[in-house]
């Protein structure tokens, strides 16, 4: 295992980290590293473009994508937690992290994975082989990916996928129901 102030240098250097999040085990990188992004795409057997970032905090959601006032209400709701928010982008991120211009973002309610994130977006995909059971574990996680990967352990997650809302088109709509759902989000999404 290692620690944040490790995790963070192995992913400056272009490495891939296994760490919690608030929901499930995550895997990433930077987002900003073509190199490091091909590496985690061949790591995780994954074929098609798009993936999740993290954010240290809320207020930085507009420096990397455009926020629309639906978007504003959810994330002062929501956020930190278990949501992710698609968005369109603002910033040319690595081939494959975005998909038709859009970027997915969370800011999970998960020190760990927020001070990762401290100093700059750090990709988020759940720990598992495409098409693949999550890792529940840490060992798990290490079975899986070997020394393909570094380990950061921390505060454990819940054990359920977030919840994805696509807020890029007037009506937002939920693309995955996952671990936040109550009636206070179908108030602000109105199906």
């Amino acid at each position: 295992m290692i620690s944040i102030t490790e995790a963070r240098k192995e992913i400056q250097n272009g490495g891939i980290v296994v760490y919690p999040t608030d929901t499930v085990w995550g895997m990433g990188c930077d987002p900003f590293n073509q190199a490091a992004v091909e590496k985690l795409f061949q790591v995780k057997g994954k074929e098609e473009d798009g993936l999740s970032i993290i954010l240290n905090h809320s207020r930085t959601i507009g420096d990397y994508c455009e926020v629309n006032q639906a978007a504003e209400k959810i994330i002062k709701e929501f956020l930190p937690g278990p949501i992710t928010l698609i968005l369109r982008s603002k910033r040319n991120f690595a081939k494959g992290v975005t998909r038709d211009g859009n970027i997915a973002v969370r800011i999970p309610s998960n020190r760990t994975a927020l001070e990762l994130a401290k100093e700059s977006p750090v990709i988020t995909t759940s720990a598992n082989k495409h098409n693949s059971e999550i890792a529940k574990s840490m060992d798990e996680a290490i079975q899986t990916f070997g020394s393909q990967c570094a380990y950061l352990d921390g505060e454990k997650p819940m054990g359920v996928e977030s919840t994805i809302i696509d807020l890029t088109q007037d009506k937002p709509e939920i693309k995955r129901i996952g671990a936040l759902y109550s009636s206070i989000l179908e108030g602000i999404i109105e199906f």
